[in-house]
């Protein structure tokens, strides 16, 4: 976890932003709708084989080598059908020329990327979380010297030079967790031959669901740079405004996603022993409600001082749009727990009912908005349409769990939202009143914000490690 916060928030607030600032919001608007388009149709090249892999490895770590062998057959497969749609679409939605020659090779990187991810699948379910840690970190590190060298000594910036980083970056990520997996499988006996899968299409039957979830998540969430794009008057500019704050949304969720890995394997182990998953849900929940709530407050009082620390300039035209994004951040972070205990129990169909209604609200409210804005605040409905969406169905989400697992136990989750919204309001209504907005206040405004949630009463951090750590000991027991 540590690792994880230190090295790739440091790269995406520090590194990134200084090369969004040097390209400038219409060139880079231009690149961040090809990268989300990538990323939205990622799903063709691990067809949900990844979260197959940990679930099933995590319930009996002797299925490891043969999940691995099989699985990367079918990603062979996978990776030129993945190029072909996705440089399909691009050509279908209009980009030519110099754009298309970005898509390929961004497609090429994702397909670096999802093979590093299947290689820490292997390693989550495993129980490996400290190899998991350093081979996740591996890519972001480099690229943070790299391209920090690179702005350092040239006066201007050209997206061949990131995207030949990442290339590389990621190619020595992927030696890197194939090596640690090698030797974490040299550790576990090799299972009958007889329970190998039959074939690659048994393997992708089996993952489908995950990779239908993901791609419905995706949509609602990387559709709107597209959207914006191709359809708001000015779509470049405007995506690249929209870019500014999905950046730091990007970067908090780090939080939730690093949080989802490791609850995964965890649920997935108390679920197969009949363990009770509400005291590790619920402290976790409380966790990252102060650490979501505490941003979006910030965000909401003080939004051009928040981005003053990452960039200079297009403050106040990207300043509206922050806050939705980051209060999107704070209500995603609860469906990472509530999705994930979902998911391990195996409720795959209900989760792709919920997201494919997200998703289909969120294109549908997006495309009505642009349509009928009047242009410049086009990217701010966006962000709100987001919000609004995340809020129905991480809450539907929330409402299906505690149903599967009713008790007492979840009003502690209605206390900490209580209590540190009360907290984080007032201290955030005295800074904006008696404060002057610099760096130092608003960072002193966040940290306060968090630390309240330490007070008794409001959440128990000490409940959320012990539990962690009890897991993760138990783990490497067995």
């Amino acid at each position: 976890m540590a690792l994880n916060l230190l090295i790739k928030p440091a790269y995406l607030l520090v590194i990134d932003a200084k090369i969004q600032d040097a390209l400038g919001p219409e060139v880079w608007g231009q690149f961040f709708p090809l990268l989300s388009l990538s990323v939205l149709l990622n799903i063709l090249l691990d067809a949900g084989l990844a979260n197959h892999m940990t679930r099933v490895v995590a319930a009996d770590s002797a299925t490891l080598h043969q999940e691995h062998r099989q699985g990367w057959r079918t990603r062979l497969l996978l990776v030129p059908v993945y190029l072909a749609v996705l440089m399909g679409v691009g050509w279908v939605l209009g980009y030519r020329n110099i754009a298309l020659l970005w898509l390929f090779w961004i497609g090429g990187n994702q397909a670096l990327l999802s093979a590093v991810l299947y290689v820490r699948a292997g390693l989550q379910g495993g129980g490996a979380h400290e190899a998991d840690a350093w081979v996740s970190v591996a890519d972001r590190a480099l690229l943070l010297v790299a391209m920090g060298a690179l702005l350092w000594q040239s006066d201007t910036f050209a997206i061949e030079w990131l995207l030949t980083g990442t290339t590389a970056a990621l190619s020595v990520a992927l030696g890197w967790g194939w090596w640690k997996l090698e030797k974490l499988k040299s550790g576990i006996p090799k299972p009958s031959t007889s329970h190998l899968p039959s074939a690659v299409f048994t393997h992708l039957k089996e993952s489908w669901p995950y990779a239908l979830l993901f791609l419905l998540m995706m949509t609602y969430h990387r559709v709107d740079a597209i959207m914006l794009e191709r359809l708001a008057p000015g779509g470049a500019v405007q995506a690249g405004w929209y870019a500014m704050g999905y950046r730091l949304f990007e970067a908090a969720n780090m939080l939730g996603f690093l949080f989802a890995t490791l609850l995964l394997p965890y649920f997935t182990r108390m679920l197969q022993s009949n363990e009770d998953v509400r005291p590790l849900a619920s402290a976790i929940s409380q966790v990252l409600w102060v650490g979501g709530f505490s941003v979006a407050w910030v965000a909401f009082v003080f939004p051009r001082d928040f981005l003053d620390w990452f960039y200079a300039d297009h403050l106040d035209a990207a300043s509206p749009i922050l806050p939705w994004l980051m209060l999107s951040f704070a209500i995603f972070a609860q469906g990472y727990v509530f999705s994930t205990l979902l998911t391990a129990r195996g409720d795959l169909k209900l989760l792709n009912v919920l997201a494919a209604i997200g998703a289909v609200l969120n294109i549908g409210l997006n495309g009505w908005w642009i349509s009928s804005s009047n242009g410049l605040d086009a990217a701010w409905g966006c962000a709100v349409i987001s919000a609004g969406t995340q809020f129905l169905v991480v809450g539907l989400q929330t409402g299906f769990a505690i149903a599967a697992h009713p008790g007492k136990i979840w009003r502690q989750i209605l206390r900490t939202a209580a209590l540190h919204s009360f907290a984080a309001g007032a201290i955030c209504a005295a800074f904006w009143r008696w404060a002057d907005g610099s760096m130092e206040a608003v960072a002193a405004c966040l940290l306060l914000c968090i630390a309240v949630g330490a007070l008794p009463g409001i959440t128990n951090y000490q409940t959320a490690r012990e539990l962690l750590t009890d897991k993760m000991n138990t783990f490497a027991d067995s």
